[in-house]
């Protein structure tokens, strides 16, 4: 029974991949291949970032001889990497999976069902730990002398790692849970929590180079804050990592102590979590006058209602407007450097195209209608039997996704296009590209998931998460964005930025309406037959 639970969990996690959404056909080898390089350029590029880190660190800590602080410091991060990858995972994997209900109603115990998912869970959480730590010991043991213990003991931590970050995760799944099955306002909430979280992080990426330079030149320092008790196990951690075995003993029990601990807690309130009836305030009936609405607009606020109340959805799919938001606050705080900027010797038309570019970029990380067939599944049905066309609905997901990309970004353009003192002509003609790229990537996105659908899913994060229609999408967008940037250096800078620029939106708007013409053509006939 455990084995064909977990062939069932891993092949769900791979199923996006190696599968079409729609339908059980394998996907054709060339497919294969491009999700395979996709995913292998992304493993490539955090290896590479986690290599540079670790080469410049491991030299600083072998000179003031303490190659603890370097194991206990990359072990933090490798720490915290695993935990950003699989934390917002964890409470929907366990606790809101679409077959918890049925595989529970059948003779399977819930401690089971338990083991198998937090086994999905920690393999998704060894990948990430495993690209921020093993890059650190490989780069350790080529600047000292072979040992085989600590080699011993650094593969020991490599597996432990994911460990920990499985109970942490598990823990605050746990508590998301129990603590927003009973909010009234729990999507609200966690959009809050996600958008915290995300500029937290934005924070500490910025401040990135003070605080490696801060590591680098206070190495005492940083072996002190290590006896922090917090921070206690790590320092037990990088001890391990050098040969100490006194260390790796304490690191080994803390890790697997609060891990079984962690098991313990769940496997006691899983059956009860994972059914509990989710309450919070209840709904009052207000009598009132229920207004028409044409199909276009009752679709569109379907899509809203959809995506509002999955915050998951929301910030995965729309990290976006996010970082939009983000881009105008740094913007605001930072008024000094606008103002160096706008009074330097530099075309305000060269500043104008570049600011085009970043927001273009920004808008191509949106991909919500990259997700949007998918993310109707087995209900996809229902949507195709009411009584609108296959273009009126087309037309509703586009739109939502316009919307939701243009509202927020069109005044973070025309806030930042007045601190840089661009002017107003410059100004109309990089919102007007803003709104034409935007289309286009509404567009392409619906294009590509029309072609590529994931339609079988237990949970509606696999549609977006595990969906290559929404990697190709994003990447297809920003690649579009580029060429606006490379285009410019290439020609647009003999000509005025305003005429680049408008030049720019008339080509995107013509891709835009061939797409459109596809859609119309060929686009409904695939939509029907899914």
């Amino acid at each position: 029974m455990l084995k064909a639970l977990l062939k069932k969990q891993f092949a769900e996690l791979l199923s996006a991949f190696a599968f079409r959404g729609g339908e059980k056909k394998r996907r054709k080898t060339g497919m294969l291949v491009l999700v395979g390089i996709l995913m292998l350029y992304a493993l490539a590029a955090m290896v590479y970032l986690m290599w540079v880190l670790s080469d410049s660190m491991c030299q600083v800590m072998l000179t003031i001889g303490k190659p603890w602080v370097y194991f206990a410091f990359m072990g933090t991060l490798a720490f915290g990497t695993g935990l950003i990858g699989s934390v917002f995972m964890t409470k929907s994997i366990l606790y809101e999976a679409k077959d918890n209900d049925l595989l529970l109603s059948m003779p399977i115990p819930p401690k089971a069902l338990l083991l198998v998912r937090m086994i999905a869970l920690y393999a998704m959480a060894f990948l990430f730990t495993s690209i921020a730590f093993i890059p650190c010991i490989v780069r350790y043991f080529t600047l000292t002398t072979f040992s085989v213990l600590p080699l011993i003991f650094c593969i020991l931590i490599t597996l432990l790692l994911p460990l920990g970050v499985l109970a942490v995760s598990c823990l605050l799944g746990w508590l998301i849970a129990v603590l927003t099955a009973r909010l009234p306002a729990k999507n609200l909430i966690t959009t809050v929590l996600l958008i915290a979280f995300f500029i937290g992080y934005a924070v500490l990426v910025s401040n990135m180079n003070e605080v490696l330079t801060f590591i680098m030149t206070n190495g005492e320092a940083l072996a002190q804050g290590f006896e922090n008790p917090l921070l206690i196990v790590f320092r037990q951690m990088g001890l391990g990592a050098t040969g100490d075995s006194i260390g790796m003993l304490i690191f080994v029990l803390l890790f697997a102590g609060v891990f079984a601990l962690t098991y313990l807690l769940l496997s006691v309130t899983f059956l009860k979590t994972a059914t509990m009836k989710k309450s919070g305030a209840k709904a009052k009936y207000v009598e009132k006058q229920s207004k028409s609405r044409s199909a276009v607009w009752a679709i569109f606020f379907k899509e809203c209602t959809r995506y509002l109340k999955n915050p998951m959805i929301l910030f995965n799919c729309g990290i976006g407007s996010v970082i939009g938001v983000v881009f105008a606050g740094v913007a605001l705080f930072n008024t000094e450097l606008c103002a160096t900027i706008a009074h330097a010797p530099i075309y305000k038309g060269e500043v104008a195209v570049i600011l085009t570019v970043i927001l273009c970029f920004i808008a191509a990380s949106n991909i919500i209608s990259a997700s949007s067939i998918s993310l109707e599944g087995q209900n996809l049905w229902l949507l195709r039997s009411m009584p609108v066309s296959a273009m009126e609905i087309f037309g509703a997901k586009t739109a939502f996704h316009a919307a939701y990309t243009l509202i927020p970004l069109a005044p973070v353009t025309v806030l930042i296009c007045v601190l840089l003192e661009i002017p107003v002509l410059m100004t109309v003609c990089a919102i007007i590209t803003l709104i034409c790229i935007t289309l286009l990537c509404a567009t392409l996105g619906l294009v590509i998931n029309l072609k590529m659908p994931n339609l079988k899913w237990t949970n509606e994060m696999v549609a977006v998460k595990q969906s290559f229609s929404a990697v190709l999408a994003m990447f297809a967008c920003w690649g579009v964005s580029l060429l606006v940037i490379g285009g410019y250096f290439w020609f647009g800078k003999y000509l005025y930025a305003e005429l680049y620029l408008t030049l720019v939106s008339c080509l995107f708007f013509a891709v835009t309406a061939l797409l459109w013409w596809w859609v119309y053509k060929r686009g409904t006939r695939v939509f029907e037959s899914l």
